[in-house]
């Protein structure tokens, strides 16, 4: 007992202290997501708007032309409302759980910016008739972001080890939920999943997550950050329709 006193007094442990959940942020981060996807595809699927919808396709010969706000518009189009609710749904959830993190600004910016990212790259490296519309990529990306700020995170702790779980986890979800797959739209035409731009979505969010994110950390501006995202997206789709 007198050489475990005398130890704390030399070399007392440190404990980082434990970060509390900003569960508000989580929800304004998870409803802005699925009221913006919502809003979205109500426009250009019951409205005047929908002659708008193919000028937002992600399109690689076009983005490789210069078009490089397809990236973006891309990610609020979706072929169907099954398309749609899966994005809502996982996209809510894994958006909720890093905003509750970071705060929502910079949830949405980390989320939209690995999205557009995964979108360029695919159209750099795919085919350049290749074409797609969706969340999907975004969801992806926060998904990367979530894995990539938890490895930089754990692997400046003791237990470094502990740093591989949440990026073979990361791995296993995007073999679960990203794999291939087909299906029927409403429309009669096949649906399948792009699942290069889930690969590179995640990359890149993984990029962003090691780069900027640090779990744990308040972050401010998130006033700025949000609108960042905000005036990207609008920005993107000025360019689309002008």
């Amino acid at each position: 007992r007198t050489q475990l006193e005398q130890y704390s007094e030399e070399a007392p442990l440190k404990t980082q202290p434990k970060h509390k959940a900003n569960k508000r942020a989580a929800s304004i981060a998870a409803s802005t997501w699925v009221g913006c996807l919502s809003i979205s595809h109500f426009l250009m699927t019951r409205t005047i708007a929908s002659q708008w919808a193919p000028s937002g396709v992600s399109d690689a010969s076009e983005i490789l032309s210069g078009e490089w706000w397809r990236t973006v518009t891309a990610l609020v189009l979706h072929a169907d409302i099954v398309h749609l609710l899966g994005n809502l749904t996982l996209g809510a959830l894994l958006i909720g759980l890093l905003a509750a993190e970071t705060g929502a600004g910079t949830a949405l910016l980390l989320t939209l910016l690995g999205g557009a990212l995964g979108n360029a790259s695919n159209a750099l490296l795919g085919a350049t008739t290749h074409s797609s519309i969706g969340a999907s990529t975004a969801v992806f990306a926060a998904l990367g972001v979530l894995v990539g700020g938890r490895f930089r995170i754990d692997r400046a702790s003791l237990q470094r080890g502990r740093a591989w779980i949440p990026l073979v986890a990361g791995l296993a979800l995007l073999g679960w939920m990203g794999g291939p797959s087909e299906r029927i739209g409403a429309d009669g035409a096949a649906v399948r999943t792009d699942v290069p731009a889930h690969v590179l979505g995640l990359l890149w969010g993984l990029v962003l997550g090691l780069c900027y994110l640090t779990p744990g950390r308040a972050h401010r501006n998130e006033a700025w950050a949000l609108t960042g995202a905000a005036g990207l997206m609008v920005a993107s789709w000025y360019l689309a329709t002008s």
